[in-house]
Formats: C-alpha cells, structure tokens, sequence
C-alpha cells in the first residue's frame, strides 16, 4: 500500500469537499452502517504521515583495536580509532489508515467514534548524500596507539560501520518518542476532524 503525506491528503481532501473530482475511500469493516461517513483519501492509501522529523546529532564512537593474549582471557589493547560523526537524516511518522474503524455511529445526531491505530515510524534513515546538500559527514577520524602503523582499514571500516548505526539507532528512538508520537496524533486529528465536519459529520477520534 501507498503512503500519503499530511500536506497530500488535505489538497486531496479540499478538492473533494467543494465537489471537485475526488477518490472516496470508505473505512472498511464488515458491518459498517451504510450512513457511516467517508474518509476521503487517495486510492489505496495506506499510511497517512503526519509528522516529519529532521534528525541532526554529533555521534562520538570509539573502535578498540585490541589483541588476545593466547591461553588467557585478557587482551592487549594496541590502540584504537576514534571517530566524530555529525549525523543528519529524517523520519516519518503516520497512522496506518488501513486499520481504521468505526467503534460507533448515529446517523441521526450525524455523530461517530472512530478508532484509530497508534501513529507509528514509517521510515527513518540517515542521510548519507553529499555534505553540502544536508547529508552526514565524519568530522574526524583518527587512530591512537599503534592502530595508524597496522596495515589495513578494517578497525576504521568497523568503526564508521558502528558509528552510523549508533546515529540510525538514536534516531529511531527520537522518532518512537512519547512526544513525537503525541504531535503525529494531534496533527492526524487536525487533517481529519475538519474534512468530517465539511459533510455535516462530528467525529470523534479513539486511539489505540
């Protein structure tokens, strides 16, 4: 299924309201009253997005190069390599349409309760595009003790590996966040209320 865009969904919905040509989309359950009111969308809308977050952090990591020391469990640190990462990226955070329903509806007070599932990530990644155009960027990789005199790359490799990880992890947390979570809701809310208002219809949204 599509994903739709806060900004998408309510020119779609404006055009629909004024009579415009528009796709209507019904919430789709197996006993829905026949008055019950639309949810005007995109065709084969899935997630409708409410929230993008813009993500920027510094990211410290550390790769010790180390060496075990046969016949024990102790090892010889030889160095390591320290890495900065400014991290850059974004996520997008939406409610599932396709798990609407109606919880209730009285045609006659033109009221109805509809339920919702809790907004959720849709994507988040880090940027890795070009410095200048908003992308991540390593401002520092250095190696301490002997680390620079041992042929190869692969504790820097392991190191950058590890760092954007770390950057992609904590993202994903911010966007899973009591808040973010609580700002996608009320903007949902604020796209939906209205458009349910426009056809005579007070609605009132339950999340799960």
């Amino acid at each position: 299924m599509g994903t739709i865009t806060l900004r998408a969904f309510l020119a779609v919905a404006a055009a629909a309201a004024t009579g415009a040509a528009g796709t209507w989309w019904a919430v789709r359950q197996p006993a829905a009253p026949a008055a019950a009111p639309a949810l005007v969308a995109l065709e084969g809308m899935g997630h409708l997005v409410s929230l993008k977050v813009r993500y920027a952090n510094v990211i410290e990591f550390t790769q010790q190069l180390t060496q075990g020391i046969p016949w024990t469990q102790w090892e010889l640190r030889l160095g390591s390599t320290q890495v900065l990462l400014v991290a850059r990226g974004e996520c997008l955070v939406g409610t599932d349409m396709r798990q609407a329903r109606y919880e209730a509806v009285d045609p006659a007070a033109r009221t109805a309760v509809l339920r919702l599932p809790a907004p959720a990530t849709v994507s988040a990644r880090v940027d890795h595009g070009p410095r200048d155009q908003g992308g991540s960027y390593f401002y520092a990789v250095q190696g301490t003790g002997i680390e620079p005199l041992i042929p190869g790359s692969a504790n820097r490799t392991q190191a950058i590996d590890a760092a954007l990880q770390r950057a992609q992890q904590d993202m994903e947390r911010g966007c899973q966040s009591a808040g973010t979570l609580a700002t996608a809701r009320t903007h949902a809310e604020e796209a939906l209320k209205p458009l349910f208002a426009a056809t005579g219809w007070q609605v009132q949204i339950r999340w799960n």
